[in-house]
């Protein structure tokens, strides 16, 4: 078993790509079948070699690996569609030598005039063959003027292309459906993708194709090609798209929708490929959560789901928040710290013993690793100003009260009972409830909502704390 992921190095790692790409390599570890890249850059203004890399970076984020690749080779190559232009040649040469192929030289506006109907209106295309039976004198004439002429391949009348896909069931078309005589080579001499990914998937030895049903309505000219050359068709796998909650294809108007983007605001690999596994896929016990090796256990590529996937962004940032909870400090720290660095703190002057700390009582308030830059000011901080609903609480009677008992027993704080503090300023202002600890979550982290006090002040340290009480005693209390 064969199986591989063609992305186009046009751009960045599309997240409905990225999905593709996860179920082929769940498909490649749960049948030890071989995952190929194959890069199809026939797109030759839009493709770059740095796109390229990027989506590669993507995949190995994500924790993906293939077995053959423009990177690192294999017995099929090349990888990249763009080094494959001999083959593709030598192809067509064929197909225009048995008469399943011909030159068309029709020009942009005829083709235009061809989609227009009796009132000018544009409508559904279907090429009328016109340039099927040229003579060799009409052909040197189109030269003469400069056309440059595409090739079409010449759609057999009335054939049935039937086809039974692992998700779709079986499956059929008939060939007067397809729009008629289509281009396999443009007028610049770069075949199309419906045209070569049929030969790089036989070439390959691709057994099973798993890709977006926006493929679907390609299948059936992709099969006539395949009978045209006499060479293999793989087996079908067409999933069901991801949309977003207006059930319209995801989109950036949804949300964010590359993969580099959620690298960028903190996503955990191991989470985005559970979210994405999950689309339209759950197990019998309808676990949410899953281990790598728990959804190669249960996974079935026949039991995919048929209907579209909404993209549930809330559920991914808590399942993301689910994975960041299961790792200790230790392994979070280092994770975190590129966003510490980003909220203008030298990572290099922290201690590990404060940042894995920090690391492991702020987890559950981090939904994304990127949340860590609202709370660490926290622990970082000498003084944490408080913000707009901190100050506005700060004023009122009540935790001016606190405040000024905050004040007066900062002088008896010593290394050794700091950590009572809490309960020293409950005694000190008469204070209790909300009204005690408002105002004391205020005083030590300028904010009203945050990570648990008791576990914070050890973290914080007397000095920082010190200088809290005395900024609030100036500022609210004087």
């Amino acid at each position: 078993m064969r199986v591989r992921f063609a992305p186009s190095p046009t751009g960045f790692l599309h997240i409905g790509n990225a999905r593709t790409a996860v179920i082929n390599y769940i498909v490649s570890k749960k049948y030890n079948a071989d995952l190929v890249l194959r890069v199809e850059d026939t797109d030759i203004e839009r493709s770059t070699i740095e796109s390229e890399r990027s989506i590669m970076d993507d995949l190995r984020w994500l924790g993906i690996e293939w077995t053959e690749g423009p990177d690192m080779g294999g017995n099929f190559g090349p990888y990249r569609q763009s080094e494959r232009f001999d083959i593709y040649a030598e192809y067509t040469k064929k197909l225009l030598s048995e008469g399943k192929a011909y030159h068309c030289y029709c020009t942009k506006e005829e083709l235009e005039d061809m989609r227009k109907d009796s009132e000018g209106k544009t409508t559904s295309f279907e090429y009328s063959g016109k340039c099927r039976h040229l003579t060799a004198e009409q052909k040197a004439a189109y030269e003469t003027e400069g056309r440059k002429p595409t090739v079409r391949f010449q759609v057999p009348p009335n054939e049935k292309i039937q086809f039974d896909d692992h998700l779709k069931g079986s499956v059929e078309f008939d060939s007067g459906n397809i729009g008629g005589d289509f281009i396999i080579v443009r007028s610049d001499g770069v075949p199309v993708y419906n045209y070569i990914v049929v030969i790089d998937d036989a070439l390959m030895e691709v057994s099973h194709v798993v890709r977006g049903e926006d493929h679907l309505s390609n299948t059936p000219k992709q099969i006539l090609i395949a009978r045209a050359l006499g060479i293999n068709v793989p087996e079908y796998a067409h999933l069901p798209l991801i949309v977003g909650s207006d059930r319209a294809k995801l989109s950036k108007r949804h949300g964010i929708t590359s993969v580099n983007l959620y690298r960028e605001e903190g996503y955990l690999p191991q989470a985005l490929v559970n979210y994405l596994t999950s689309l339209g896929w759950s197990t019998e016990a309808g676990s949410e959560i899953m281990p790598f090796d728990e959804m190669l256990k249960e996974f079935e590529l026949d039991k995919l789901g048929k209907s579209s996937a909404i993209f549930d962004f809330q559920k991914l940032k808590w399942m993301n928040n689910a994975y960041i909870k299961q790792l200790p400090g230790n392994e979070l720290a280092p994770l975190f710290s590129p966003y510490i660095e980003k909220a203008g703190y030298d990572i290099n002057t922290i201690e590990s013993e404060l940042l894995n700390g920090l690391s492991e009582l702020l987890k559950g308030n981090c939904e994304v690793l990127s949340d860590i830059k609202a709370f660490a000011g926290i622990f970082l901080d000498n003084v944490c100003k408080p913000d707009d609903e901190a100050d506005a609480m700060l004023n009122e009677d009540y935790a001016v009260a606190v405040i000024k008992a905050a004040s007066d027993i900062a002088a008896s704080l010593t290394p050794e009972n700091f950590t009572d503090f809490l309960e020293m300023l409950k005694e000190k202002s008469g204070q209790s409830g909300k009204k005690l600890f408002m105002p004391a979550r205020a005083i030590i982290t300028g904010r009203l909502k945050g990570p648990d006090l008791h576990r914070a002040l050890p973290l914080i340290g007397l000095d920082r704390l010190l200088q809290r009480i005395n900024f609030c005693g100036e500022k609210y209390a004087h």
